[in-house]
């Protein structure tokens, strides 16, 4: 049964914070603040303009300009893997940012992006998961100097796109499949050989067949890319990727702790904001994007019950295995068992050893 919680109504609180600072007209003369944010987003799609300049520009507003952000999309200062130290460094004081692009620091933050097998399936319960796991990624981000302000926004599930007919569990041996973080560990307990690919590269891969399969985004995000037009079949349900968060959102702590309370609690309103407005235009837009998928005719292969239960064991030892190498890493997973329960995935959370 869903808890009871109530994500609009804090939104609605949240966003009714940002205006009320944002009319105060006083703060104007004040010191202003003038930051650059990375996030691993190209420029010009959706995820980039609707939520990462979306919230820069309610930032400046709700400050009246005393907090200008501006925004960097993928690789224009400096690779997607350089920006958890630029971030600790100080050269940019925040980032939105995947946080499995950090799992060669520590493994939770890999599993923090990605649960494999994982059930959950809309904005409610990811966010819910994430009220439920902040204090011990807080705790992870610290020991790494960079401070974490929670996650920034919704990412449906994944789709795995295939140029391969994959209708069943053992379909999946011997495929070439493009995945990233826990993807290669994860396909590999499938079968599958595990092929690393930056974006760009995935469209040409499964148009030449360098690839038997991909998994990088959503149904929009994909269509964004043009994957549909080299796609013939998407494998459900989600597999690897289960409804998530699509970036943390982190900053330099010296540059954090410099700004006035009141700054800090703008970020904090219009980062609800921007959660607010990924869940409907990422929910919604996800659902319309699927349907163009199937007018073009690409077949969409619903696995089987009994090959979904075998596939989200394989997920469910993965992270057991993790948890057994590491303590918080085992914190982390028995709060996402509890959360499990709460939200109603009784079976799901008992495969991962939690006992009500």
């Amino acid at each position: 049964m869903m808890p009871k919680k109530h994500f609009p109504v804090i939104l609605i609180a949240a966003f009714t914070l940002m205006l009320v600072l944002g009319s105060d007209l006083t703060q104007a003369a004040e010191k202003v603040y003038r930051w650059r944010a990375v996030t691993h987003q190209l420029v010009g799609t959706s995820r980039y303009t609707e939520t990462v300049v979306a919230f820069c520009d309610m930032v400046e507003k709700a400050s009246n300009g005393r907090l200008i952000i501006e925004p960097y999309g993928a690789g224009v200062l400096f690779p997607n893997s350089e920006s958890f130290d630029a971030i600790r460094d100080g050269m940019v004081q925040m980032g939105m940012l995947y946080s499995g692009f950090w799992g060669s620091k520590h493994q939770l933050f890999t599993l923090h992006a990605n649960r494999p097998g994982g059930p959950l399936k809309t904005f409610e319960e990811n966010f819910y998961r994430t009220e439920k796991v902040q204090p011990l990624m807080e705790k992870l981000y610290e020991r790494f100097g960079v401070k974490f302000l929670g996650v920034f926004d919704y990412a449906p599930p994944e789709i795995l796109v295939s140029t391969a007919a994959i209708r069943t569990y053992d379909d999946f041996k011997g495929k070439n499949i493009r995945t990233g973080g826990l993807g290669g560990l994860f396909y590999s307990r499938l079968g599958a050989s595990v092929v690393n690919l930056s974006a760009p590269e995935v469209y040409q891969a499964l148009q030449l067949g360098t690839v038997d399969a991909a998994e990088y985004n959503d149904w929009l995000v994909n269509k964004e890319m043009a994957f549909d037009e080299v796609t013939k079949y998407v494998i459900e349900p989600a597999l690897h990727t289960d409804a998530t968060d699509d970036k943390d959102l982190i900053v330099n702590p010296d540059a954090w702790n410099e700004l006035p309370e009141d700054l800090k609690a703008i970020v904090i309103a219009c980062r609800d904001m921007a959660r607010y407005k990924s869940a409907v235009a990422y929910g919604a837009g996800n659902e319309i994007a699927k349907q163009s998928w199937i007018d073009k005719g690409i077949e969409i292969i619903y696995l089987s019950p009994e090959d979904v239960a075998r596939i989200r064991q394989d997920g469910t030892d993965l992270m057991l295995e993790m948890a057994e190498k590491d303590p918080l890493v085992k914190e982390y997973i028995d709060s996402y068992a509890q959360v499990l329960d709460e939200l109603g995935y009784q079976k799901e959370a008992a495969m991962l050893g939690f006992n009500p």
